[in-house]
């Protein structure tokens, strides 16, 4: 009998006491050994410049957490050469406000919803972050991309790059959700 409350109990509780996910988790070794592993990646990126503005699917590529808290893809290893450290981020850049305005820019306020049962907002998250170096010469590529962790199985990653060439500058935003490689 009691095991059969206890199953009705958790059918019925409120979605929030199930869905803690990382909220208020402070602790960066924590946060980066349940991230470890692969991810697959599926998103939006907004493009806009002087004479461009266009939104398109998120390239697909590789993804992958280290539990030390190193932080790989192919298109950072493109520019970087090799995994990046990702920096614990005070204060928060992203609250619910700003988060809604790059999914917005993206076009992908459907991903608030697939993050939405969180108990807690952005700003009682772990928010990682990299940052990506400009470099001279030819097309440079440089901001940051930030990873928010919400569950173990989805983290919003946000990127906010510029690209600057002898022609031109664009100013890039791109919203994915990450979720655990197959």
């Amino acid at each position: 009998m009691k095991r059969l409350f206890a199953i009705a109990a958790i059918m019925m509780a409120p979605s929030w006491v199930l869905a803690d996910g990382f909220c208020d988790v402070t602790d960066p070794a924590e946060v980066y050994a349940r991230l470890a592993g692969n991810w697959e990646r599926e998103g939006s990126t907004s493009v806009d410049g002087a004479d461009t503005s266009f939104i398109r699917p998120a390239r697909v590529f590789a993804t992958r957490i280290s539990a030390d808290g190193m932080f790989q893809s192919g298109f950072v290893d493109s520019l970087m050469g090799e995994e990046v450290a990702l920096e614990w981020i005070t204060p928060k850049p992203y609250g619910v406000d700003r988060v809604d305005d790059v999914l917005d820019a993206t076009e992908r306020a459907d991903l608030a919803d697939v993050l939405s049962d969180t108990r807690c907002g952005p700003e009682s998250l772990p928010q990682l972050q990299l940052e990506l170096p400009e470099f001279e010469g030819g097309v440079s590529v440089f901001g940051t991309i930030t990873l928010v962790p919400f569950f173990d199985d989805r983290v919003l990653e946000i990127s906010e790059l510029t690209l600057r060439s002898d022609e031109t500058v664009l100013f890039m935003v791109e919203t994915v959700l990450l979720q655990p490689a197959n």
